[in-house]
């Protein structure tokens, strides 16, 4: 099953070609907000869908409805990650902070407030309510009844991000390996990594988004 969500969602992100290229002039303009906007879009479209059935990117429409539609996902996204943003802005104000601890404290909080967040999102969309976000006795038995398939998704996105990471750091190696026989070689190779990096956040993330509201509401819709 996880084969197929994963699957259906990267097909779904190159059904409309024409809403994906004003979804990265968009993305220039007014990053957040587009892309909220655009998220809230594609899951109420999704809730109505079936997976491989072939359902299109829905068409690009800023108005004030929506934009207000993409703030109240934003928002209540940012309040779900909050611990995080605590814990961190009293980490910075502390004289000596154990970052052995802070590091994977922030990992296992911020992988706990992705996970809730994401089908907290979904359920809000549904019920057209802000406060349904935080419903959390219908959020935890929606978790429990595709909490396998769920999980995969997660570790299958996790195991991806962690893979590119990888690649980045063995190229990051190798360019500090080449270092120690040309300047002009670390150069060129860095040059090459920063156009990587420009590329992985400017094209990938937000094609992952797409992706991933796809793949989410798909498990949604499997409880």
């Amino acid at each position: 099953m996880i084969f197929d969500i994963l699957k259906d969602g990267l097909e779904y992100v190159g059904t409309n070609k024409n809403q994906i290229i004003l979804y990265y002039v968009g993305i220039l303009l007014f990053p957040l907000v587009l892309i909220e906007s655009y998220s809230y879009h594609i899951i109420e479209n999704c809730l109505d869908g079936i997976i491989n059935n072939k359902d299109r990117l829905p068409d690009i429409t800023l108005n004030p409805k929506n934009i207000i539609n993409g703030l109240k996902l934003l928002v209540l996204k940012l309040l779900y990650y909050l611990p995080e943003i605590i814990i961190l802005i009293v980490a910075f104000n502390l004289k000596h902070v154990d970052y052995y601890i802070l590091f994977p404290v922030m990992i296992i909080l911020t992988l706990l407030s992705y996970y809730i967040s994401q089908m907290a999102g979904v359920v809000m969309v549904e019920t057209g309510q802000f406060k349904d976000g935080f419903n959390f006795t219908k959020i935890f038995e929606i978790l429990k009844s595709v909490g396998i398939t769920y999980v995969e998704f997660i570790i299958a996105t996790f195991i991806i991000i962690l893979g590119i990471m990888g690649v980045t750091m063995m190229l990051a190696g190798f360019i500090m390996f080449l270092g120690n026989f040309s300047s002009i070689l670390i150069t060129i190779f860095l040059f090459l990594i920063l156009i990587l990096f420009f590329i992985f956040i400017v094209v990938m993330i937000p094609s992952y988004v797409l992706f991933k509201n796809r793949a989410v509401v798909s498990i949604y819709n499997l409880k």
